[in-house]
């Protein structure tokens, strides 16, 4: 792969991760059927919530989607149509997602946790788009057919809807050749193909189990295997369970998660429960929330005691608008220490591009800390039904502006958060994931079980799930204030002690923090900041 080019002459802000190549292919259609010529041994292994595995051919999966759509038709489905999929499980999703792709259907997965009054309210904001729940029931006896050789690039593949962790949700549009370009992109950059053996354990309704993983493992024809997100909470041990037993080499997940594995092995540890293999992972990709440099570093160490080579854990960066991560780089653990506020992310995949602005648009000095923007092949280019927003998200030159604040250094993009997240008092300002990461090392707070955000008034609350073995309430606020204070110079106005089912997150574990904006009262047990003493008294 070609290394990224830096402005380095004119010291510049601005990375490029090169030349993208032909993926061969101009439609998720022919890449499936590319797949299903490839590969003939079953290369899909789904697990339920119990566990129990099942096989499935590319071939099968083609086959049942091409029967499916004979159904879809028949029913009156149309090119350009919009699918909202809700299926009972993942084998029937992903048979209906095809369908979709094969029909030119619009294909919209949503999660199963939404009730029936959300989902409707999601299809009428799609205008009056069609709701598929059952797939089974429209299966043909044989395999409807289609266009194998129609060059679908510029038309719409899928609509994926965002997390919504800084406000609404969103729909965004994603065509045949973005989510190609991400796939085919991010394979060079990684070195992934038909030897691979991924795994996946976020749910395929969200952008990250389908188009990160699923999609780009059937345009590169590789082995994959996916488990409910539950399954994998209620032990994460069984995480390594699955990389042992099938000798997976690619995975990921989200710092929380990885916060929750090293906790869990340290008591495998100390109970002397099994042990792994875990030479086999070489690219185990930390994203979807803030890369915390703590974190990284004692899951490293954890995982490493099992085998895992030091330097198969890549930070990396993308969202929905980019039809998921497109950016990484193989870690060096010796420059990251827990004391760092910041883990690089990496350098672009091939076709994408990056650069850091200031307010005025203008493109920052390497190392100055201002707005991330981003163009190239995966970017998405707009919302759907969203006309005035998605002129928005663009500079007139073609760069989406991304709402994430960053900085460019040694040939690497460093990401610090959200620019909604950013946290300002008398001239020192910090990411509330940061402040997040601190409370949580205090020991009396559950791990990941910190929220911090700015109220609509303007002061700074952190909510948090508290052991119930540590000091009571009114000696852990100002503790909590004080060091946040101290480590970053802002003042805390509130601690506020929750249950950890009441502190909303996203799939991916990051709060939400404007439902917890909006919901804010300061309820009994809160924990008040009195600015004179700079105690935080209980009210």
């Amino acid at each position: 792969m070609p290394e990224p080019r830096v402005h380095e002459a004119s010291g510049e802000s601005v990375l490029h991760g090169g030349e993208l190549t032909d993926p061969g292919v101009t439609s998720l259609a022919q890449a499936l059927a590319r797949a299903a010529r490839l590969r003939t041994e079953p290369a899909i292994r789904l697990i339920d919530g119990e566990g129990r595995e099942s096989l499935l051919r590319y071939a099968e999966l083609l086959d049942d989607a091409a029967r499916v759509l004979g159904g879809l038709r028949a029913t009156g489905t149309a090119p350009g149509d919009l699918v909202v999929l809700q299926p009972a499980d993942d084998r029937a999703l992903l048979g209906a997602f095809w369908a979709c792709v094969l029909g030119d259907f619009v294909p919209v997965p949503v999660s199963r946790a939404l009730d029936a009054p959300a989902v409707d309210a999601i299809c009428r904001r799609l205008g009056g788009a069609r709701l598929l729940r059952d797939p089974s029931g429209l299966r043909h006896p044989g395999p409807a057919r289609w266009d194998a050789d129609a060059d679908r690039r510029s038309a719409p593949a899928v609509l994926v809807l965002t997390a919504g962790s800084t406000g609404t949700p969103k729909a965004v549009a994603l065509t045949h050749g973005q989510v190609l370009g991400r796939s085919h992109g991010t394979a060079r950059a990684n070195d992934l193909g038909p030897h691979s053996v991924t795994f996946n354990w976020m749910p395929l309704d969200h952008v990250s189990g389908l188009v990160m993983f699923h999609i780009r493992d059937v345009v590169t024809a590789a082995t994959q295997i996916h488990a409910p997100r539950d399954w994998v909470l209620a032990d994460p041990l069984r995480w390594l369970d699955v990389v042992h037993r099938h000798r997976v080499d690619t995975t990921w997940a989200a710092n929380s998660a990885f916060e929750a594995l090293t906790a869990r092995l340290a008591d495998a540890g100390r109970t002397g429960e099994r042990r792994w293999d875990l030479s086999c992972l070489r690219y185990v990709m930390n994203g979807g929330a803030p890369v915390r440099p703590r974190t990284v570093r004692r899951a490293v160490a954890a995982l490493a005691a099992h085998g895992m080579p030091g330097d198969a854990m890549r930070p990396g960066w993308g969202m929905s608008e980019t039809s998921s991560g497109v950016v990484d780089h193989r870690m060096d653990l010796d420059s990251v220490r827990d004391s760092d506020r910041h883990v690089p992310v990496g350098r672009p995949h091939p076709g994408v591009s990056v650069r850091v602005v200031d307010d005025s648009q203008q493109v920052l000095p390497l190392g100055e800390l201002g707005h991330l923007q981003v163009k190239g092949a995966p970017v998405f280019s707009g919302y759907y039904g969203e006309d005035e927003l998605s002129g928005r998200a663009f500079t007139p030159d073609g760069w989406f502006r991304t709402g994430d604040m960053a900085f460019v250094r040694d040939g690497a993009l460093t990401v610090t958060g959200s620019a909604d997240d950013l946290i300002t008092q008398d001239g020192r300002s910090c990411q509330g994931h940061e402040i997040e990461a601190e409370v949580d090392a205090l020991g009396f707070v559950e791990a990941g079980g910190t929220a911090a955000c700015v109220l609509d008034n303007g002061e700074l609350a952190v909510f948090c799930v508290l052991r119930p073995e540590g000091p009571a309430p009114e000696q852990t606020g100002p503790r909590i204030a004080e060091l946040v204070l101290d480590r970053f110079g802002v003042r805390v106005a509130h601690v506020v002690p929750m249950a950890a089912a009441d502190i909303p997150r996203t799939p991916t574990g990051k709060p939400r923090r404007a439902v917890l904006r909006a919901g804010f009262r300061p309820p009994p047990g809160a924990l008040t900041h009195d600015r004179e003493s700079r105690t935080l008294p209980c009210t």
